[in-house]
Order: structure tokens, then C-alpha cells, then sequence
């Protein structure tokens, strides 16, 4: 009771900066401001340490879920291609070009392509073997491993029918696609991991892609004792979290994870790649340092102090205090487009949200303007879908709910839930038992906008009879619960690519189990336009479809859909060539470079 009091003295108390969030909203670039002589302490240092809210899931390429892990990931490990933060379009990276594609039309894959893929010829791994293809079909197969802890990717790689490995030159190969699934291209330039680290015993060379794609031999690769040998291995935390066993063809290596602390990165010395002069193979600073700091307020004062260089989503009222006095002058501010939107879901195999005007209802609860203008400061955009507002996929036609208690009032009794007894929540007979509307609203710690989303979901409903009670989760405990479906509500938010959208992992009712589809959605019309959407290669008719499955997913509103998101960056100014991107994670360490000149006393010598 005291958190919601707090919380709406809050929003009584900022209401007002409703008014001027579109001069907050315009604020960017480097906002150079000088007082007099900078020093800095960190003078010449060329080692950045970026802010995490909470510590990663895992740092695994193929098996980790929380969008930070990627973002470390991208560092130790290489895929084939790469997004280029400054052109959107695909670029090769480990390989030495984006493949050749060409479509077939008639034999065993009929209506399938291939993909012609050559890994680069300096590329070796840490101890001094060549990468090759063998290395990437272990790494697909690792994927399709039925008992792998890799189901949320598996949808993704579905196209991949076979590898064909050239036996005159083992880096170069060949990808065989049973269809022409419209992110072939992207996902084909997937991760590579050593085989010889992450399955020395060539375990999955056993089977077959015929094998592992084989929807009768699922059962029995279940039981398989090799497929489960190598996954219980596989899956194993030292692969996630220990050096040694954290290893990848990138530029940095692997050095310590201190949980709730830090995770270091150290560049390597002669790495394969130091000469190549393209984007991907940028690595200019000598250390990368995570610093996890799940207290905002804490986070400020460590930057300020400057032991942190970097940080993204930084809270909106921070973000706006933070732009005048000292702090401009020793960081530079940014607001990118995000590809992110938050969202409340709703555990639809509950008996209470398991009806879509209970669910329809939610919506009219939440006052999202409000929620943008005061907790945001204007730093976002509504949105009434899965698919941020810039994609031209995107369907403008679908009206948002707006906040309407009477609206939410009436769909409430529409669906039976009335207050029977007159205890001021509302209540209904479920199964011969009288239920009264009483859930919990998770959110995780150190996300303040998330925290006053639940506060005001929690008020507004009490003014119309439901106990909505907010619990709060360190993150990877929220990561956890929300897979297992242990929750009745929760604020998230999604983060997506930059290029088409394939809906199978979070919204396919085969993704419920093993994917991130946790609220349970899913009709026999939305499960087959995905099927369709993702093999579509008809820009027209896809979009159309796409429009389509919107509009199932706001009738149905298994989510209370937010708003999309500007990115909040700070970077210091130590560093020069400090871009920043709508391609997540906002930015690219890798490009930045030490300013010889910056904070040092005039006095001192440089």
C-alpha cells in the first residue's frame, strides 16, 4: 500500500512534464558543454566498462535467452554474417562473402535454395585450428538436438534440411534449405562454435540432418543415449560461465564472470582477424567490463565516478537531469530508435485471463499516454502489436486501446466477474467455487519503468474491484518464472532485428513449451499465418498477412501492448568515433577510440 501511495504522489508530483517532453524528446548527439578544464581520472584509459541492470542468463551463443547475453556474445563469438549497424544490411563476417543463393525447383528439395557459404581462410580458433564447416554443422545440429536447452532457436533453423561440406576445402560449404523461408539468408549466417571444445567426442556427427529434422524419430532421438550424453554435457553451466569453456573465434576472450559483479573481456593478442578493416572486426579497446549494478540510482553515482563508460536505457527522468551540469561535460547523450517495446502478459491458461474480454479489459486499465508523457518523459510511441512502428509491416489501422476504466468495467461484467459480496473486489464462480479477482504482477528489479507500470496497473484496478498486488524478481529469477509460466501477469518488453519478423518463436502455440510464447497464445488461424508468413516471399501478400495476424493478436490481447522505445545511451568522452545505432544493443565498442588528448590537466604531461 505504501509502494502505491508513493507511486501516485509520484505521478501527481511529474504530471506536469507531460507539457515538455517533446523538447526532452529531441535532446542528442554529443550536448558539448564546457566549464573550465575537464580531468578526468580515466584519462587515456582504453578499457570501457558498460552498465548491466542484473548478470546474463549465460553467455552461450546458441543457448542463452536474455538480450544481454547476445550483446556479450557478439564479442567472444562470430556468426557468418552480421547486421551493419549503419546500413541495416547484411554483411559477411566470418565468412568471406554473403552467400550464393539459388533457388530449386525441382529433386528432394523442390521449392527449396541453397546457400554457397566460404568461411575466411585466416580464420582459426584459439588454439590454432582452422574453422570450418565442420564447426558449422556441428553447431546447427547442436540446435536441432532434441534435449539441447535450445528450443527457443530451433523454430529459426527449421529451413536448414542439410550441410554439404566441400571435401577438396573444408571451408567452404553448402547450405540446403527445404523451402524459401524468408530469413534463409540471416539465420544460414548463424554462430559458429569449435567442435573440437563443445563436442570433442564428435558425438552429433552420428546423426544425420535427415535424422535430426525427421518429426517421426523425435521420440526416439529423445531417448537416444548419445543425444542425451551430449546434450547433459552441452547444457552443462561451465559452458555458459567458466573460462576455459567459454570460447569463440572473436576478438576477445573469455575471462571471469563474478555473479552480481562483473564479467571481464580481454582482447586478444595476435587474433586472427587484426588486419581485416571491416566493420564486424573492429576491436580497438584492450578490456570490456560489465559491471551488473541492479540499483539505478547506484549506476549514476558509479558513472559519475567514472567506473562506468557506458550505459544504454537509462531511466528517462535520470536520462533528462543527467544533460545539464557536470556529468555533460565528461559524457555524451543519445536517443536512437530502439527496436523494443514493453508490454504486461497475461497467463492465459489461467482460469481468470483464460476469457479475452477479461483480457480486453486489462487494456482499458493501463493508460499508456501517461505512462510515455510522465514515466517515459516522451521517450516512446504507443503501440498496438509485436512489431515495432517503423516496420512497413506494421499495421496503422489498428486503433489503441485507450485508458477507459468504463469500458474496462463493463467488459469486466460482461464476463461475469461482479462484486458478489460487496468486499470491493470482484469475484466469479469458476468451476462450483467462488474465485475473487486477486493476482500477482511480476516485474524485475532495477527497471523502474517497469515498476511504476505494474504500481499503476495495481491502483487503477483497485478503483474497479481487483486486487492486483506487484511483486518484484531479480532478473535472472524473472527469467526463469516467466519460462515456467509461474506467473498470472508481468511487465516485459521484447526486443527485435532491424529486417522481416518471423512470429513462431514467441507466438506459435508450439513455442509455449521450450519457447517464449509464456502466456500461452495461439489459434488455429494465427499458428497458420505464421507458417505462412515465414515462407512467403511475396512482399505484398506477406504484408497482408502480417496485417492479418495482427489483427488476431489485438482481438485475442494476450498482452497489454505498451509503448516502443527510444534508446537512452551515455558514452564517455574519452572516446572518440562514439556512434550510435538503431541496431541493438545501440552502439559498437568495438569502433571506439581513445581521445589522447581528452581529460588530461594542461599541466601534465601527455
Amino acid at each position: 500500500m505504501q509502494k502505491s501511495m508513493e507511486f501516485m504522489k509520484y505521478f501527481l508530483g511529474v504530471a506536469f512534464l507531460g507539457l515538455t517532453c517533446c523538447f526532452y524528446a529531441c535532446v542528442s548527439g554529443d550536448n558539448t558543454k564546457s566549464s573550465g578544464e575537464i580531468i578526468s581520472k580515466k584519462a587515456g584509459v582504453n578499457d570501457v566498462a558498460i552498465h548491466e541492470l542484473g548478470d546474463p542468463d549465460k553467455i552461450h551463443p546458441i543457448l542463452y535467452t536474455s538480450a544481454s547475453s547476445n550483446y556479450i556474445c557478439q564479442h567472444v563469438f562470430q556468426s557468418l554474417l552480421e547486421r551493419n549497424p549503419k546500413t541495416y544490411e547484411l554483411i559477411p563476417n566470418l565468412a568471406v562473402s554473403k552467400p550464393k543463393i539459388t533457388l530449386i525447383d525441382e529433386g528432394p528439395y523442390k521449392n527449396g535454395m541453397t546457400l554457397d557459404y566460404e568461411i575466411r581462410p585466416e580464420a582459426v580458433w584459439d588454439n590454432g585450428t582452422p574453422v570450418t564447416g565442420h564447426d558449422y554443422a556441428f553447431s546447427v545440429k547442436s540446435v536441432k538436438n532434441p534435449k539441447a536447452d535450445a528450443a527457443h532457436i530451433r523454430p529459426y533453423l527449421e529451413f536448414i534440411k542439410d550441410v554439404v561440406i566441400d571435401k577438396e576445402n573444408p571451408k567452404k560449404f553448402t547450405v540446403y534449405s527445404g523451402d524459401r523461408y524468408i530469413l534463409s539468408e540471416e539465420f544460414s549466417g548463424y554462430w559458429v562454435l569449435p567442435e573440437y571444445l563443445y563436442d570433442p567426442n564428435k558425438i552429433m556427427r552420428k546423426f544425420s540432418f535427415k535424422e535430426l529434422n525427421d518429426p517421426k524419430k523425435k521420440d526416439a532421438l529423445r531417448s537416444n543415449a548419445d543425444i542425451i550424453a551430449f546434450a547433459t554435457e552441452y547444457n552443462n553451466e561451465k559452458y555458459a560461465r567458466e573460462k576455459g569453456f567459454v570460447v569463440g573465434s572473436g576478438p576477445y576472450e573469455f575471462v571471469e564472470w563474478k555473479t552480481g559483479q562483473y564479467i571481464t573481456l580481454k582482447k586478444k593478442e595476435n587474433w586472427w582477424g587484426d588486419n581485416i578493416d571491416e566493420i564486424p572486426f573492429q576491436n580497438n579497446p584492450d578490456i570490456i567490463k560489465y559491471k551488473i549494478i541492479p540499483d539505478w540510482t547506484t549506476a549514476i553515482t558509479t558513472m559519475k565516478d567514472e567506473e562506468i563508460d557506458l550505459a544504454r536505457g537509462i531511466r528517462a527522468k535520470d536520462f533528462v537531469d543527467l544533460q545539464d551540469g557536470e556529468f555533460a561535460n565528461m559524457f555524451a547523450m543519445h536517443t536512437p530508435d530502439y527496436m523494443a517495446y514493453d508490454y504486461i502478459g497475461m497467463n492465459m491458461k489461467s482460469p481468470i485471463f483464460s476469457d479475452k474480454k477479461v483480457r480486453k479489459a486489462m487494456n482499458y486499465v493501463v493508460d499508456k499516454d501517461l505512462i510515455r508523457d510522465v514515466i517515459m518523459y516522451g521517450y516512446g510511441v504507443p503501440v498496438v502489436g509485436p512489431f515495432h512502428p517503423t516496420k512497413s509491416f506494421y499495421n496503422h489501422d489498428i486503433p489503441h486501446y485507450a485508458f477507459n476504466l468504463d469500458k474496462a468495467k463493463a467488459l469486466l461484467d460482461e464476463a461475469g466477474w461482479k462484486d458478489t459480496d460487496q468486499d470491493g473486489i470482484r469475484d466469479k464462480v469458476i468451476n462450483g467455487k467462488k474465485t475473487p479477482f486477486k493476482v500477482t504482477v511480476k516485474y524485475n528489479q532495477g527497471n523502474s519503468r517497469r515498476e511504476n507500470t505494474a504500481l499503476m496497473l495495481s491502483e487503477n484496478g483497485k478503483k474497479i474491484g481487483l486486487d492486483i498486488k506487484v511483486e518484484v524478481r531479480e532478473w535472472t529469477v524473472f527469467i526463469e518464472e516467466t519460462k515456467a509460466h509461474k506467473f498470472d501477469m508481468y511487465v516485459s518488453g521484447w526486443v527485435s532485428g532491424n529486417g522481416l519478423g518471423d512470429p513462431k518463436q514467441i507466438w506459435h502455440s508450439e513455442s509455449y513449451n521450450g519457447g517464449s510464447n509464456y502466456v500461452g497464445f495461439g489459434t488455429s488461424e494465427s499458428d497458420a499465418l505464421i507458417e505462412k508468413i515465414r515462407y512467403n516471399l511475396d512482399e505484398p501478400s506477406r504484408t497482408a498477412q502480417y496485417k492479418r495476424f495482427q489483427e488476431i493478436i489485438y482481438e485475442e490481447s494476450p498482452y497489454v501492448f505498451l509503448n516502443a522505445q527510444k534508446n537512452k545511451l551515455a558514452f564517455h568522452k574519452r572516446f572518440d568515433n562514439t556512434k550510435s545505432y538503431a541496431v541493438r544493443p545501440g552502439y559498437h565498442v568495438g569502433e571506439w577510440l581513445i581521445n589522447p588528448k581528452f581529460g588530461f590537466s594542461s599541466s601534465a604531461s601527455k
